[in-house]
């Protein structure tokens, strides 16, 4: 009799978890949505996010609400959405900024980026440039090497901050390449451009979102991408990879995640969502005028991908010296 009650006990019990994941898929959401962004309103992760929220809001049938958290280099909002309740209301927008790169140069980090998230899916990268002021004698990156090398420590070279992407980017650059070049860190993409655009600076690493109008403008030139192949923004364009850096492939890759331990209904059907928005061809086109490059993926092993990305940022770090600030 005990066991005939314990087993009916037990089915009863997985009746009612299977039943409430049921409930919890079907009627999600109830209300509003807020999705984090770890950076100031008109970035180039700002208008992405922008995108996404209002394609989640369309087709969820709830507000997105933008919430902006820039600060502690991206560190506050993750920090913010790693400890939010895992209902599926709080989700984060971010890169490598606020996943692989804090880790490599702080000494420590207010959540652990592997294992206190739950990844809905990659959502595509953004490409970046070596750039100059458009009549900067040297015409090509081998002149630039080359000067480099004849002057070590005479030539700068910018990025929107430190221990940014654009940062880590450029400082792979000179290490492949073997040169010193001086790095000169701006808060943000805008007043490095300027600089650039003035002569102020002789060469700067920014993103396609930034590079783009400009180069299209006349204002500067593009020296080389820091992609495998060459990016369809800028088609003209060469690769590092080309230029005999094969091992530069180095872009801001975007992913929207949640607080650990989501329901799983509520997390598949985010997914599923999410990879309707990016697959679309008419929210593709709007990612491709801002310079996003659009590419959905799930994560089948996030915490294997992070722990990966970041022992790699934390040997660049190592080599070139970077610390946060």
């Amino acid at each position: 009799m005990k066991t005939t009650f314990l087993t009916l006990a037990l089915a009863a019990i997985g009746s009612i978890s299977v039943n409430a994941l049921a409930t919890a898929q079907s009627t999600y959401p109830e209300r509003s949505l807020q999705l984090i962004v770890p950076f100031p309103p008109g970035g180039a992760s700002d208008v992405v996010a922008r995108i996404i929220g209002g394609e989640l809001e369309a087709r969820l049938g709830k507000p997105v609400i933008i919430m902006n958290r820039p600060g502690g280099g991206t560190t506050i909002a993750a920090k913010e959405v790693a400890r939010a309740a895992p209902d599926g209301y709080t989700l984060f927008f971010s890169s490598n900024s606020s996943f692989t790169l804090p880790a490599a140069v702080k000494e420590s980090v207010p959540y652990d980026a592997a294992k206190d998230f739950e990844p809905l899916g990659r959502v595509g990268k953004i490409t970046l440039a070596l750039v100059t002021y458009k009549d900067n004698p040297v015409k090509d990156l081998p002149a630039l090497v080359a000067e480099a090398k004849a002057n070590p420590d005479k030539l700068s070279l910018a990025s929107f901050g430190v221990a940014t992407v654009s940062h880590f980017a450029g400082e792979l650059f000179k290490s492949n390449a073997g040169i010193k070049m001086v790095h000169l860190p701006y808060k943000g993409s805008a007043p490095a451009m300027n600089d650039l655009i003035g002569k102020h600076i002789q060469y700067h690493v920014d993103t396609m979102i930034a590079v783009k109008p400009q180069i299209e403008a006349g204002a500067v030139k593009v020296m080389a991408v820091f992609s495998s192949q060459r990016t369809p923004f800028l088609p003209d364009a060469p690769t590092l990879a080309e230029l005999g850096y094969p091992a530069i492939d180095f872009s801001s890759w975007g992913a929207v995640v949640a607080p650990k331990g989501l329901p799983p209904p509520v997390r598949d059907k985010l997914t599923a969502t999410l990879e309707e928005i990016i697959n679309n061809p008419s929210v593709a086109e709007r990612f491709v005028k801002v310079g996003f490059e659009p590419g959905f993926a799930r994560f089948d092993d996030w915490a294997g991908a992070v722990t990966k990305e970041t022992a790699e940022m934390k040997d660049i770090a190592q080599k070139a010296g970077i610390k946060d600030e």
